[in-house]
């Protein structure tokens, strides 16, 4: 009886169970490749962050800048931790050898909206050049935030 009753709402050639459990071995598939992509795309970035690292202290503000837009520049990763990671490889230059007396030599463009456009012309010019613009504008923005942090503790030092 019971068979009798399933068997009325399936007809022949009904692909819909099957299709289901491709689709579902499928995107297992997909999210194992985008894990593994992912998990590789962590080490280098984790990699490169440490060599800057040792690189640091003999880099200036402006050597900081150019090798994080180098690294970027050349970064074959995943694009969305590349974009990522550009903030805090500058960062990690910044921080791992004082740099804030080079800061004076910015005076107060960093407190302007438009600071670092002068170091970023190289990359307004093409289109195709987008994602390295901002990257740039990152950077840069980043320098200034460690600038006014700087100079904030500066001024609080001296009163």
């Amino acid at each position: 009886m019971q068979n009798e009753d399933s068997e009325a709402f399936r007809r022949k050639g009904d692909l819909g169970i099957p299709v289901v459990i491709a689709l579902f071995a499928l995107s297992i598939i997909i999210g194992w490749v985008v894990f593994r992509s992912y998990e590789n795309s962590s080490k280098e970035i984790t990699s490169s962050l440490a060599k800057i690292q040792e690189e640091s202290s003999s880099l200036t503000i402006f050597g900081c800048a150019d090798r994080t837009m180098e690294w970027f520049s050349k970064c074959d990763v995943m694009s969305e931790l590349c974009d990522t990671t550009v903030s805090r490889m500058i960062k990690v230059c910044l921080a791992n050898s004082d740099k804030t007396a080079q800061c004076s030599q910015f005076g107060n463009e960093i407190y302007g909206y438009n600071f670092g456009a002068k170091q970023c012309t190289a990359y307004m010019k093409d289109k195709k050049l987008k994602p390295l613009k901002k990257a740039c504008g990152d950077v840069w923005q980043t320098v200034a935030e460690y600038c006014k942090s700087a100079t904030k503790v500066t001024a609080q030092k001296t009163h």
